[in-house]
């Protein structure tokens, strides 16, 4: 019975490892766990279109990031969180859900083709940045499982 248990422990484990190598953990995360309504307030919406104006993906030193690598990349980098933000502003009216954010950025990443890890992580600030204006506490691990592939919050 206990090397029943402990066979099933492993390949358990072995199938969590490979859905993160692989990448489908990314695609199967839900992003209606802890669904709730949110307060948008036009603010939040002035908020969302003041980040849109921005220009993205320079150099920022707050976050010891270099910038694009060149031109093009920064535009379509810059292009993918432009987009999120107008998706989110047509959206949010309609349905102001902490599901709503997640699935429009689930979207964007999972369309997100840089390879450079610098500009993965700087799209994951600006997506931080959306959240905390949305008011939206936490990606439910969704921005982990695509970074990296695991849940690592769930280990702190």
């Amino acid at each position: 019975m206990f090397l029943k248990i402990l066979a099933g422990i492993v390949i358990l484990v072995v199938a969590i490892v490979a859905t993160g190598l692989s990448g489908l953990a990314f695609y199967i995360w839900p992003t209606s766990v802890n669904d709730h309504k949110l307060s948008l307030t036009p603010d939040v919406i002035q908020r969302l279109r003041s980040l849109q104006s921005e220009h993205k993906f320079d150099p920022d030193v707050a976050s010891a990031y270099p910038g694009a690598m060149n031109e093009v990349q920064r535009l379509e980098a810059q292009a993918a969180v432009d987009t999120t933000v107008q998706t989110l502003i047509i959206a949010l009216p309609a349905r102001p859900q902490r599901s709503t954010v997640l699935r429009v950025m689930k979207l964007t990443l999972a369309n997100f083709d840089s390879s450079e890890s610098e500009e993965r992580d700087q799209l994951l600030v600006y997506f931080d940045k959306i959240m905390s204006i949305c008011g939206v506490e936490s990606s439910g691990e969704l921005l982990n499982i695509w970074r990296y592939g695991f849940p690592y919050g769930w280990f702190r």
